[in-house]
């Protein structure tokens, strides 16, 4: 395996390693590892001390989990490299799980050690015109993704009697073809239904974000307003964004079939804008925090603290798992890393939720079949 491609697949990984490695940074000052807390106690010592603990060792993991899948892929063949990657992927999971639930239980020894110094804040701030403030990008920027959409297929379409009768449709890590297919209508515009779903779970992700429950810190209402406003309409763009970029790889996937072009450039393409979402989504990830918590905001000078943090651990499995029959929100903010979760006890939530994989899983499943 060239040296360029194992470049090329650290580059995707690298990313999520310091994702992960950096979790408790992205998260709320009101929380740690999935325990609530006074944002008051973020920044004693001994948090501080787990925090870089828990980056040091999820990242050491990780680079050793790393280097290993690097020197495996270069000494294997295409089917080794794939059982590589998924043994890779599984085993840092895990141990990011296990490191998660380590420090969770931590946490909650520290905060039942310090009852009175955590003690629940009997008010909860709610804006009741939250949902008048535009806290996200329309659904209509959506149109632009499908008129690209629509411009592949028309040179699809436009090239279709050109194409030979047997296509290329997989190639190793290497470039080299290893797969052919019949040239079939389904084939050749497959990847034209691919793109609509994903401008389907993109929009609806926007969706959520737009209706998502809305969470705002009692010691500075007016501010986390502000810092949660911006948050969910940066995190709409970006998802734009991620979506066209997502549209533009399947085009090359696409266009290949119709104009034959070597196959490393293919491979180098489907790897490389992976990597750019993910050092995206990294990125904006520091940027932001989780909630905008990381974003400067104006303080208002009229605002009173309210010592104490409304304390729902009882809801969170966990720590990060969301479950509560009480509560109507379908989609809630994550209490550990970036973005939204579901209401575990709301089954619309999980329909909504597992809808896209259904819808997938089907087109694959007519995928298989044809081919």
């Amino acid at each position: 395996m060239h040296i360029g491609i194992a470049l090329l697949v650290a580059a995707i990984f690298v990313p999520v390693l310091v994702m992960l490695a950096g979790l408790p940074y992205f998260t709320r000052t009101t929380n740690h590892f999935g325990v609530s807390i006074d944002s008051r106690h973020y920044h004693d010592p001994e948090l501080q001390s787990m925090r870089r603990r828990y980056a040091w060792w999820n990242g050491a993991i990780g680079a050793v989990l790393l280097i290993v899948l690097i020197f495996g892929i270069q000494r294997t063949n295409e089917t080794q490299q794939g059982l590589f990657i998924i043994g890779f992927t599984l085993a840092l999971l895990a141990a990011a799980t296990v490191s998660f639930l380590v420090y969770y239980n931590k946490m909650k020894l520290w905060k039942a050690a310090r009852p009175a110094q955590n003690a629940s804040a009997r008010f909860i701030a709610v804006d009741t015109s939250f949902r008048n403030r535009k806290t996200t990008y329309s659904d209509w920027w959506y149109l632009v993704h499908l008129a690209f959409v629509a411009l592949c297929a028309v040179i699809a379409l436009l090239n279709y009697d050109k194409l030979p009768d047997i296509l290329v449709s997989r190639y190793d890590m290497q470039g080299n073809p290893t797969a052919t297919e019949p040239k079939t209508y389904w084939n050749v515009f497959f990847p034209n239904v691919m793109q609509l779903v994903l401008i389907f779970i993109f929009a609806s992700i926007n969706t959520v974000i737009r209706n998502s429950k809305q969470q705002i810190d009692a010691n500075a209402p007016e501010q986390s307003r502000e810092q949660n406003i911006r948050f969910r309409r940066i995190w709409s763009l970006v998802l734009m964004v991620m979506g066209f970029l997502m549209l533009v790889l399947f085009s090359f996937i696409q266009f290949f079939l119709l104009f034959p072009f070597d196959g490393s450039v293919l491979v180098t393409v489907a790897i490389t804008i992976p990597a750019l979402i993910l050092i995206l989504v990294l990125v904006v990830s520091f940027i932001t925090g989780q909630g905008g918590s990381r974003l400067g905001g104006s303080t208002a000078t009229d605002e009173k603290p309210v010592h104490g943090v409304a304390d729902d651990d009882k809801y969170w499995k966990l720590g990060s798992i969301y479950y509560n029959p009480d509560d109507p929100s379908l989609f809630i903010e994550k209490r550990v890393g970036i973005g939204w979760t579901i209401n575990a006890a709301r089954p619309m939530a999980w329909v909504i939720m597992l809808a896209p994989l259904v819808l997938i899983g089907a087109i694959l499943v007519i995928a298989a079949i044809k081919g």
